[in-house]
């Protein structure tokens, strides 16, 4: 195959080429840079945290919409905030379980599978009554059951609420930034590359104390 030096074809490989060479690919998903106190102490530290909920957790796929009773951080294995300056990560969530889970055609186990981070990506001051706006990054969650196995990948969008410690999740309206795949039977009801919607409202409990969040 032949085509002359400046031709599309040309500079589309030469770009790619370029590309190549200075190793531009996807961004990595990085959030705001603040600062962290637990406790009124923002002293560089790791802070062990649980976390569960009183609501109703809703979920929905294009096609169909459940519920579980209850989502939860549990004490193992731990799951930690990060406090100090220059803060990106600021939760590790490194468990989070759901249960009472009802599905059409029976309950379904849903867990995370792999550790999720939430990122700051609003504004955020001293005082202790923001509600700071963020996601949740790297989040990778398995429902299973014995007629469907399906998983959840991507972000979601969250917020913590400083003055009553809660961390809502928000991603709904099918923004794509959950996306279902890897799914084995589940008789159509989710299918490969639909949109998830996830909402809940996790209270969070540090032994250390409330998290703040400020800019840096």
């Amino acid at each position: 195959m032949t085509f002359t030096r400046n031709s599309p074809r040309a500079l589309a490989v030469a770009g790619a080429l370029l590309a190549l060479a200075v190793g531009i690919g996807p961004a990595a998903a990085t959030g705001n840079s603040v600062t962290v106190a637990v406790g009124g102490s923002s002293a560089p530290g790791s802070h062990s945290i649980t976390a569960a909920t009183s609501e109703v957790v809703s979920w929905a796929s294009p096609i169909l919409a459940w519920s579980c009773t209850q989502a939860k951080v549990p004490p193992s294995p731990v799951s930690d905030v990060s406090s100090g300056s220059g803060v990106t990560d600021v939760l590790q969530i490194r468990a989070l379980q759901f249960g009472g889970c009802v599905w059409p055609y029976g309950s379904i186990l849903i867990e995370l599978t792999t550790p999720a981070s939430f990122r700051v990506t609003g504004p955020a001051t001293s005082g202790s009554s923001d509600v700071v706006q963020g996601r949740i990054d790297d989040v990778t969650i398995r429902a299973k059951n014995a007629i469907c196995d399906f998983t959840v990948s991507g972000s979601m969008r969250a917020s913590l609420n400083e003055a009553t410690q809660k961390l809502a999740v928000d991603e709904s309206g099918f923004t794509g930034n959950l996306v279902i795949s890897q799914v084995k039977g589940c008789l159509g009801q989710v299918q490969n590359g639909q949109a998830m919607n996830l909402t809940m409202n996790l209270q969070l409990t540090s032994p250390d104390g409330a998290i703040n969040i400020s800019g840096s």
